[in-house]
């Protein structure tokens, strides 16, 4: 892996790999607007050094709902570029700060310099594609400004401040979502939480989460916002379980469908579920609020 970002808590990941073009076709073929509004190629490291990276995104067209590559943009050569541009409907580029030595200690490994080139460059072919996820948490916070500044001058225009989960209780980092809030208001951002009723609207993402929570007092309306797939074929049963202990299904042996329609009862249940603040946040600051 090309980078580690310094809330990805590494020590619970127990293997590396690539997912196959098998795989991917596996998954593609399971996939239809009835209950999936996006695929997204995404990683625990960067999609983008995937040796058939080009390939996956040519097949992901064929699943008939929106496609997009989640990236830091370490590897975005023109040749990358060209295939995002080509082939996927939106590029999510994950973002700390302009500052140097707020941004090295959010993306540890990665170079400051060649980073923010590769966006310029992103900027100048496609700015109107990419969403940008402003992560890092409270560290990124101070250099905000500008940041944001320097994002609208390159011309991007769709600015998403990303909270910081208490990833099933592996990291102990208070939300600050009242500092949160006041920041996206101040720079005109949006906030991350808005996307996951996305793909239903305000009122049935409102609705999901009532009969969710009625049927399963814990109901995680956040885990329920997707469904990840490891390269292994592995279904999680949280996007946010780095170490893959909470399983809930297999895309060579179950129906996609069925398993995002039963799992109801068990998020928030599970073992990944322990000691995460996402559920308290959700509640807090309702997501079907959010603009």
């Amino acid at each position: 892996m090309p980078s580690s970002m310094q809330y990805v808590p590494r020590s619970v990941i127990k293997d590396y790999g690539f997912i196959s073009l098998e795989t991917m076709d596996k998954i593609v073929s399971q996939i239809d607007p009835s209950y999936v509004w996006e695929l997204d190629l995404a990683g625990r490291g960067e999609p983008t050094i995937h040796p058939e990276f080009h390939e996956l995104l040519r097949m992901m067209r064929r699943s008939g709902v929106l496609t997009d590559v989640t990236t830091t943009a370490v590897t975005f050569n023109q040749r990358n570029i060209d295939a995002c541009v080509q082939n996927v409907d939106v590029i999510r580029l994950s973002v700390s700060s302009i500052q140097k030595e707020v941004f090295d200690k959010v993306h540890i490994g990665l170079n400051h310099e060649k980073i923010w080139r590769n966006i310029a460059a992103l900027a100048e072919a496609a700015a109107d594609k990419v969403i940008v996820h402003l992560t890092g948490g409270p560290a990124i916070y101070s250099t905000l400004p500008a940041t944001v500044a320097h994002l609208r001058s390159l011309g991007f225009k769709r600015i998403y401040l990303f909270p910081l989960w208490n990833r099933g209780g592996d990291i102990n980092a208070k939300l600050e979502s009242e500092y949160r809030q006041k920041l996206v208001r101040e720079l005109g951002l949006n906030l991350s939480e808005s996307e996951y009723k996305t793909g239903m609207g305000k009122v049935k993402f409102m609705l999901n989460a009532l009969l969710g929570t009625l049927e399963n007092r814990n109901f995680c309306a956040i885990g329920d916002g997707s469904v990840s797939i490891s390269y292994t074929g592995e279904i999680l049963g949280c996007f946010q379980d780095f170490g893959h202990v909470s399983n809930i299904g297999h895309i060579d042996d179950d129906n996609l469908k069925k398993i995002v329609k039963s799992r109801v009862k068990q998020l928030g249940n599970m073992e990944i579920c322990q000691g995460c603040n996402s559920r308290k946040a959700v509640f807090k600051l309702p997501m079907f609020l959010a603009n």
